[in-house]
């Protein structure tokens, strides 16, 4: 059939499949011919910090334990596998992947959670490395409910810990995000007054580690953009019970061993976010960390599935107290910059040197990635059997996010290889890894 009517298909078959992986890869513009316009300056979207209170007497209590990150990194109990040709096949035909690696079989099969995001320790030091350890983070959500249906853990959020000290035998260990909850259905409360915990909602399709500070982006159509958690702050729980928070017997979290309480969220200074316009508040989709600016910054992208709907790209400095954004004496940050793009479905964005790196999906091609500046844009070409020759980015792409003391840009991918199979109208040949390719291949 024809690629228009392919891509009708492929709409419909989306619309009408509620297991489908990943709202954020289903729009599907059919021209990219726009997407090299030069950056246009908008008016920008500042932002509120919000602290958690309670947090010292919520570690006080029987059932948690305080750990240090190198516990959680002395506990990684999931080792990382070379990908299967499969996998491989999903992976960027340009700037090719000179590392790759994909999850373990449970992780890589299940569609009840979701791989969004990365940031490594290159982003959080320098020097590459936290402590003695070299370590990748990927931020993972629960499926939503028009994916899975309706549940309580609908956008709860985890991230895996990958020990890369040892490139050649990375494993990874599980840590479950969590947040103040007041009873209700709140996700928005500050307090540990009542010393318990709720999940932390958040697509999580973005992460910065900062200094000892985890910057996550939260769920559209909020009014808080984006979760802070510490490394400073880690808690063990010892109540291995399908419940979260205090439980009879302690505190628990689903069965995971360790939980990140979240130590404060950045509102929308204008409000709830919205998702169905792109000159109204924006959602953060993805986030990432800037460090060739002065002072370093935090990046955020939006995400439409609506193509005729432009996203915009924002940047925030950083540099305030304990590796927070700068803000004056209420809390507030405004953007440093704001800029409207071409680019439809922008699933993840960092910068570097001035020029702003997007990455594009398909649901039934591969991804596009452009570098765009006010003078331009660009993006690789290749022999492909797509509609476009820009299509040489990896299928169903995610966040993306620079190790500025390794040189390389880090990616990831969302489909399981069922769904790359049984999901579009032309079976395809991926499935979820995490690559990285130096910054110098970047179009």
């Amino acid at each position: 059939m024809s690629t228009l009517i392919a891509r009708i298909a492929a709409l419909v078959l989306l619309i009408v499949a509620p297991l489908a992986a990943a709202t954020a890869a289903y729009a599907d513009p059919v021209d990219d011919s726009a997407y090299g316009t030069p950056l246009v300056a908008v008016p920008g979207a500042g932002v509120i910090w919000h602290p958690t209170t309670g947090l010292s007497s919520l570690k006080a209590q029987p059932g948690l334990t305080q750990v240090a990150f190198a516990d959680v990194m002395a506990s990684v109990n999931h080792p990382m596998r070379a990908c299967d040709a499969t996998e491989a096949a999903g992976l960027p035909v340009k700037p090719a992947a000179t590392v790759s690696w994909c999850w373990d079989t449970g992780d890589a099969d299940t569609e009840t959670w979701i791989p969004q995001s990365v940031t490594t320790s290159g982003d959080a030091d320098d020097d590459g490395a936290w402590g003695p350890y070299k370590v990748i983070l990927g931020g993972w959500n629960h499926c939503n409910a028009a994916e899975c249906g309706s549940s309580t853990r609908n956008n709860d959020a985890r991230v895996a810990f990958i020990d890369y000290t040892n490139p050649s035998a990375p494993k990874y260990r599980w840590v479950y995000l969590v947040a103040p909850t007041d009873g209700t259905s709140n996700a928005n409360a500050t307090s540990y007054a009542n010393n318990t915990f709720g999940p932390a909602k958040a697509h999580i399709g973005g992460m910065a580690w900062y200094g000892d500070k985890l910057y996550v982006s939260a769920t559209g159509a909020n009014s808080t953009g984006i979760r802070v958690f510490s490394m400073n702050e880690i808690l063990q729980v010892n109540d291995a019970s399908s419940a979260i928070g205090k439980t009879a017997a302690g505190y628990a979290a689903y069965g995971y061993q360790y939980v990140m309480p979240e130590v404060g969220f950045y509102s929308y200074a204008s409000g709830t976010c919205t998702m169905s316009s792109d000159s109204g508040v924006p959602c953060f989709a993805s986030i990432s960390l800037d460090r060739s600016t002065a002072p370093d910054t935090l990046t955020a992208v939006e995400y439409f599935n609506d193509p005729a709907l432009h996203g915009r790209l924002y940047r925030y400095d950083l540099g305030g107290a304990d590796f927070l954004l700068a803000g004056d004496s209420r809390g507030y940050t405004p953007a440093a910059q704001a800029y409207r793009t071409q680019v439809g479905n922008m699933q993840g964005a960092m910068s570097w040197n001035g020029t702003w790196y997007v990455s594009h999906s398909w649901p039934d091609e591969r991804g596009e990635l452009w570098a765009l500046t006010t003078s331009g844009g660009r993006s690789h070409t290749c022999a492909n059997p797509y509609s476009s020759p820009y299509e040489c980015w990896s299928m169903h792409p995610e966040s993306l996010s620079y190790n500025y003391a390794t040189g390389m840009v880090w990616s990831l991918t969302e489909w399981t290889r069922n769904q790359c199979a049984t999901e579009m109208p032309a079976p395809q040949s991926c499935g979820r890894a995490i690559f990285a390719f130096p910054r110098t291949a970047l179009p």
